[in-house]
């Protein structure tokens, strides 16, 4: 899993993006919070009473789980996050036992900490497949903590939002999803174009010095496939959430009262709609285990 040096270095700061008090003084819009309200909507109204999380983050989201009473476990492939985690459940009062570190390239690993952890209701994992090389194994990883009729709980990276930026992702979609296949001389007059449209020097790629920054590594798209990979598991029920909404394409927020612009993304986050496809950076595919 690619992304485990860049979120070992994010671990001093990860649990801020949680921190309901700093919804107006973080810097960055904070997604993981409404993705987490999201989460604990969706587990209390199916009545989830157990739930598995691979790949933990620093254990904020496992930490709120536990205290709407389900009982919680997971894993982690950076050892310096499993350390922030595992002081997280203590200072909370919870077994930070439950949390593991985690080879999730080798199966021996993945089925001695199957046999450790046993089964659950439910299983998730927010912000990981984009870091994943091969979808389908990644799915099969989830599959094997999940009881039947269990929840599948996966969170990605929206493609479709692509073609509301206006933007380099916006050319990157059209020209290596949509226009897959096509003539190459045909894709070079779109490509041509596209340059004279399109923003192409935004977004500006996130790095570090490190060479771990989130553009550095693994990190992708993925928005309908993923829901048919799911379904080829034998899930039923798939449906879409989808969170982190942007009310104006993101190289005008600039241009917008920043209070006004946030406030209108919080507006949008509170409920869902079909625009969620367009305006939606981010979406979680929830599916019943038959």
């Amino acid at each position: 899993m690619s992304g485990s040096p860049h979120y070992g270095g994010s671990a001093l700061t990860y649990v801020d993006q949680y921190d309901e008090s700093k919804i107006w003084t973080n810097k960055e819009y904070p997604t993981n919070y409404f993705r987490l309200k999201l989460v604990r909507r969706i587990l209390a109204d199916v009545g989830v009473t157990s739930l598995y999380e691979h790949d933990v983050g620093d254990a904020t989201p496992l930490v709120a789980v536990a205290n709407d009473g389900i009982r919680v476990a997971g894993n982690d492939v950076s050892s310096e996050m499993v350390k922030f985690e595992r002081a997280n459940m203590i200072k909370h009062g919870l077994d930070h036992e439950s949390i593991n570190l985690l080879d999730v390239q080798s199966h021996n690993s993945i089925d001695i900490e199957r046999s450790r952890a046993g089964s659950f209701d439910a299983v998730m994992a927010l912000g990981v497949i984009p870091h994943a090389e091969d979808d389908r194994w990644f799915v099969a990883f989830m599959d094997k903590f999940l009881e039947a009729a269990g929840r599948l709980l996966l969170q990605f990276r929206n493609s479709l939002f692509c073609m509301f930026t206006f933007n380099r992702l916006t050319k990157e979609f059209v020209m290596d999803e949509l226009l897959l296949g096509v003539p190459e001389s045909i894709r070079e007059i779109v490509s041509a174009d596209l340059d004279q449209r399109m923003v192409i020097d935004k977004p500006p790629n996130r790095t570090r010095p490190t060479g771990d920054g989130y553009d550095e590594i693994l990190s992708r798209f993925h928005t309908f496939e993923l829901s048919e990979i799911v379904k080829s598991f034998g899930y039923k029920d798939s449906q879409f959430h989808w969170y982190n909404y942007h009310p104006a394409y993101p190289m005008l927020a600039g241009s917008i009262d920043p209070k006004v612009y946030r406030q209108a993304q919080m507006d949008l986050d509170v409920g869902t709609s079909w625009r969620g496809m367009f305006l939606c950076s981010a979406g979680l595919i929830e599916a019943v285990k038959v």
